[in-house]
């Protein structure tokens, strides 16, 4: 319907009828005057419709309907011939002496009225009553570019009480509207005036419960706006319902850069709307989705966003239901993902298995700068593969790593990572409340002092070493052995064992006591104390006769070199494993940092014999 049309109804006009209060004071005073000769009998002639007059009946009352002063006009003039009873033209009235008197004063008393109708009318002016579809769609006729009428007749009819603190501030850059209980009728009620609004850049509507139905109102006004940066609709419970109609906005939508979601109860259901979103809109940078109900299969939905959607820089997956399954899946979208910069995947199940993706993923990203995987119950032995991540990572400026199972053996190798990265890139290390021993203590200082890393942990506990991993060492124990201390001088002594007996024995018996030996070794020079003399002794007596003799000086000898035999092969195996080890720590192999945590405890014999 066009302004100034006359509504219809089943088809056929509106009578053109003003209500009583949009009358002119002219109108209303001509009405008052209409009643009181209705009172004294009939004085003039009736007039049906403006339109159509028909013929007139000196018996009938005066009724007046809503017609200008120009209808008025028209109907004077059709009327002008016309002989009324209580009318009289000054060529009529000259041949009546009765009534002359009366017929003047007539005359002059329509003249007064016709004056003051026009004074009155020259005063009031108003098209009210021209138009009278003004007051039926006032909607069409309101010039108010703040909105505020649009809301106020929008609560009206919603029968629901007008929010003040949003009439106060729907003018400003930022509304700020958290908690306000507004609903679903109240976001609807605030959706039609924000149609128009060009003031507003940042929306706050946090907690307001408005339901699905309540962002799909909001939803479809935001289509169109080119002003609205931030949207901010967390803890408003809109389900599946309301998360689709956002993304359908975003689609269309190429202003929002900022969008939080969270608390809303999203599942599943709604994750290809987001992969729909993602991959069309590119100018989306944050988009907030924690504390929300996305599984696996949601999990990988959002994967293959992030494979295809360059643009987004910050995103929040914290607090999800991903098993080590979405998890993977997530860091296999991150593998080839160039535009984010920050991933929160805190409060998420990834595991032994989602570590290792860990791993690939801080490997390849070149360009994420924060990661937080707190609270994700990351193993002891996952502890290795997040090292490795960490010494192959040319980008990562922060990491949270806190509340997980790492225990301070795994916190220490992924210090150890960071020091094995020569591009030292990161610059805080949050390990929670972990309590470390002083090797990890120590480290850390060192990083904090030549580096300027921040690294938190909890408190210091006292270093009590187990020996539950201590093995032997063949070599050293070879290379600690008396016997071997003793071949050695032989060798450069040049003697023999039987030289040895026949020059340490004093009473030719042809065995040596504990004394003789003492004195012989003492004698000679031999680098031995007489702890290891009284080993030598107990090891060489096999009968346990207090001597020995040149039997038991050959098996010790026998002994001696198959002991050898075993430290040289000991030994080769050991170089074997370091050069392999050394090649791991250079590429960051996880296998190199397990070795570190097994060996942390072990202790390696020095003079056990």
């Amino acid at each position: 319907m066009m302004p100034g049309e006359s509504p219809k109804v089943g088809g056929s006009p509106l009578p053109t009828v003003t209500p009583p209060r949009l009358q002119s004071p002219s109108k209303a005073k001509l009405q008052s005057r209409a009643d009181s000769r209705k009172e004294d009998g009939p004085q003039s002639p009736l007039v049906q419709t403006p339109d159509a007059p028909r013929e007139l009946n000196d018996k009938e009352p005066i009724f007046l309907t809503d017609i200008s002063m120009r209808e008025m006009s028209t109907i004077n003039e059709d009327f002008e011939g016309v002989d009324c009873p209580d009318t009289r033209v000054a060529s009529g009235m000259g041949g009546q002496g009765d009534g002359e008197g009366s017929g003047g004063s007539g005359v002059s008393s329509m003249s007064e009225e016709e004056e003051e109708e026009e004074e009155l009318e020259e005063e009031y002016d108003t098209d009210l009553e021209l138009e009278p579809d003004k007051w039926l769609n006032p909607e069409l006729y309101d010039h108010d570019t703040t909105g505020v009428n649009r809301y106020l007749r929008m609560c009206t009819k919603l029968e629901i009480q007008p929010i003040t603190y949003f009439l106060k501030h729907m003018q400003d850059r930022e509304l700020i509207m958290k908690y306000h209980g507004l609903g679903p009728l109240g976001v609807k009620a605030m959706s039609d005036p924000l149609e128009t609004n060009t003031t507003i850049e940042r929306m706050d509507l946090e907690g307001n419960y408005m339901l699905g139905v309540g962002a799909t109102y909001l939803a479809n006004v935001l289509k169109d706006n080119v002003y609205v940066t931030q949207l901010i609709l967390s803890e408003n419970k809109m389900g599946n319902i309301g998360a689709k109609a956002i993304c359908e906005l975003l689609v269309e939508n190429k202003t929002i850069t900022y969008l939080d979601l969270k608390g809303n109860y999203i599942e599943d259901g709604v994750a290809e709307n987001f992969y729909d979103m993602l991959s069309k809109n590119t100018d989306l940078k944050t988009l907030i989705l924690r504390h929300n109900n996305f599984e696996d299969e949601g999990a990988r939905w959002l994967r293959d966003s992030l494979m295809e959607n360059d643009t987004l820089v910050t995103l929040d997956l914290s607090w999800n239901h991903f098993q080590w399954r979405g998890c993977c899946a997530i860091a296999e979208g991150m593998v080839e993902n160039t535009g984010i910069k920050s991933l929160n995947l805190c409060m998420n199940g990834f595991g032994l298995e989602g570590s290792v993706s860990l791993e690939e993923m801080l490997k390849s990203n070149r360009t994420l700068l924060d990661l937080d995987i707190s609270f994700c119950r990351i193993p002891l032995k996952g502890a290795p593969h997040i090292a490795s991540g960490i010494q192959n990572n040319e980008a990562l400026e922060r990491l949270d790593i806190g509340y997980n199972q790492l225990q301070n053996e795994g916190g220490y190798v992924i210090l150890v990572g960071e020091e094995r990265n020569e591009t030292a890139p990161l610059k805080h290390i949050d390990f929670g409340n972990l309590t470390v021993k002083p090797t990890f203590k120590k480290l850390a200082d060192r990083l904090e002092e030549e580096r300027g890393i921040e690294i938190l942990y909890g408190g210091v506990m006292l270093d009590v070493t187990s020996f539950r991993c201590a093995k032997y060492d063949p070599w050293a124990a070879h290379a600690n052995d008396p016997m071997t201390k003793l071949k050695q001088w032989l060798d450069k002594a040049n003697f023999r064992l039987v030289d040895l007996l026949l020059t340490f024995d004093r009473t030719g018996s042809l065995s040596i006591d504990l004394e003789e030996l003492k004195n012989g070794i003492h004698n000679a020079g031999i680098d031995m104390t007489d702890i290891e003399i009284d080993l030598l002794m107990k090891k060489l007596d096999d009968d346990n006769s207090g001597t020995i003799d040149m039997k038991e000086l050959m098996q010790g000898d026998e002994l001696n070199t198959l002991a050898q035999r075993e430290a040289i092969r000991y030994k080769e195996e050991q170089d074997r494993q370091d050069t392999d080890r050394r090649r791991q720590a250079k590429k960051g192999d996880p296998k190199d940092f397990q070795k570190i945590i097994q060996e942390s405890d072990v202790i390696k014999p020095v003079s056990i014999v």
